[in-house]
């Protein structure tokens, strides 16, 4: 049971209705400089800083007025200039300034199913009896020492603009519970018609 607060971000497990996840995602290519790093457990906004680019976001996003959101980071590669040769690297997140720092052929790599639930751990403890309601995100950023995320589910409403919706729980009642989420309908850019802010 999850008794300490240990944020570790947005974590993929299934898809919803009980089909696999097969660990499958997305490449998206970085050529603009991201000032922010993005960690693995991030939600990836499509433009909203440079029109194509994706970055982390850095406030809970809402269904029907948030752009771009098009999924969460699970990694990245890139050449590394300092290696030998311009080494590839598959890192657990991408650091700040990598374009300005000189790394290559940069990709984040971000899990886009719109279908796709999470685990993700909550500011502190979530009944069983909550399933089904939404949340926002917060506490944003993370560890480069880790490479991980450090958001976390905030405390669950019935306000159906609200980032997440409650799937189902890994330790229900735990100090600071383990929940399984979806994006809410209207937040996944996959799932809304909201044109992008650049």
């Amino acid at each position: 049971m999850a008794n300490t607060a240990s944020p570790y971000g947005l974590r993929p497990v299934n898809l919803i209705g009980g089909q696999p996840y097969a660990g499958s995602f997305r490449e998206i290519p970085v050529t603009s400089n991201i000032a922010t790093a993005i960690y693995n457990g991030d939600v990836v906004q499509m433009g909203g800083v440079t029109a194509g680019q994706p970055n982390p976001i850095t406030a809970t996003p809402t269904a029907g007025t948030t752009p771009g959101i098009v999924g969460v980071c699970v990694g990245a590669r890139y050449q590394n200039p300092s290696s030998a040769g311009g080494q590839w690297m598959y890192s657990q997140y991408l650091p700040a300034n990598a374009i300005t720092n000189g790394y290559t052929n940069v990709y984040i790599r971000v899990v886009d199913d719109p279908d796709a639930l999470f685990q993700v751990q909550a500011v502190g403890s979530v009944a069983a009896t909550l399933r089904g309601k939404f949340a926002a995100l917060e506490n944003f950023g993370g560890s480069i020492f880790t490479g991980n995320s450090i958001i976390r589910l905030s405390t669950p409403a019935n306000t159906a603009t609200l980032a997440m919706r409650i799937v189902d729980f890994v330790d229900a009642g735990s100090n600071y519970t383990d929940c399984i989420v979806k994006f809410n309908f209207g937040v996944h850019m996959y799932y809304n018609a909201i044109a992008l802010s650049n």
